[in-house]
């Protein structure tokens, strides 16, 4: 009896470890995690399952390595956030396929690994659009969704900025460039580090700060 109560007393612990990282990274739904987070729990999964069984690891080895476990995937989430290049490589970035009515083959061409153009017709026929020439803009999403804009409707809006830096591909996809956002910042009397994000949509930026206020530059 004494095995078992030792194998379900580190079950409960792996249990509410997990569980406790989940909550604290807000992260509960399967839609919200990130290929870090992914990953990061089949690990915590590996450590709980090749640990539950064994009398060869001592108790609390198997805690400090589970929190080793948590805190690793905790950092790489935050350098996912903060770090472009890392978050490109683990998250991605939108993929416009479709821009003026017009498929952008060479995005589509360069990530057909990514894209599948019959399994894009049936997202479009899910939500409603019933052919490719009713679509004006379209992109897949990091999460794998799409995002489709049908003639006369709007574009969707476009971060530009993010806690103070520009991003580059997302200047890049509507013709500017940083010396243009620091002329607008400039114009909105502005500092780059008081930028908690900064939105493009309909012919409009929002630099929203980040003690909350929110102001409005018609380029």
């Amino acid at each position: 009896m004494e095995y078992y109560g030792i194998v379900l007393l580190k079950f409960v612990i792996g249990f509410v470890v997990v569980i406790s990282h989940l909550n604290f990274s807000g992260k509960t739904q399967l839609s919200q995690m990130t290929p870090v987070d992914f990953i990061g729990n089949f690990v915590l999964g590996g450590i709980i399952g090749g640990v539950i069984y064994s009398d060869a690891i001592p108790m609390h080895q198997y805690i400090i390595t589970l929190f080793i476990g948590v805190a690793l995937i905790s950092l790489l989430n935050w350098v996912s956030k903060h770090v472009w290049f890392f978050r490109s490589f683990t998250i991605g970035e939108p993929i416009p396929i479709i821009k003026d009515g017009k498929f952008l083959m060479e995005n589509i061409l360069r990530r057909r690994n990514k894209i599948d153009i019959i399994n894009v017709a049936s997202q479009l026929h899910s939500q409603g659009v019933h052919s490719f020439q009713e679509i004006r803009y379209a992109q897949i999403e990091p999460s794998g969704s799409l995002s489709v804009v049908c003639e006369g409707g709007k574009m969707p809006s476009i971060i530009l900025m993010k806690d103070g830096r520009a991003r580059l591909s997302e200047l890049n996809g509507i013709e500017k460039d940083e010396e243009w956002l620091d002329n607008l910042l400039k114009e909105s009397r502005i500092e780059r580090e008081q930028v908690f994000i900064a939105e493009f949509w309909d012919g409009e930026i929002t630099f929203i700060l980040k003690d909350g206020k929110v102001k409005r530059n018609q380029h």
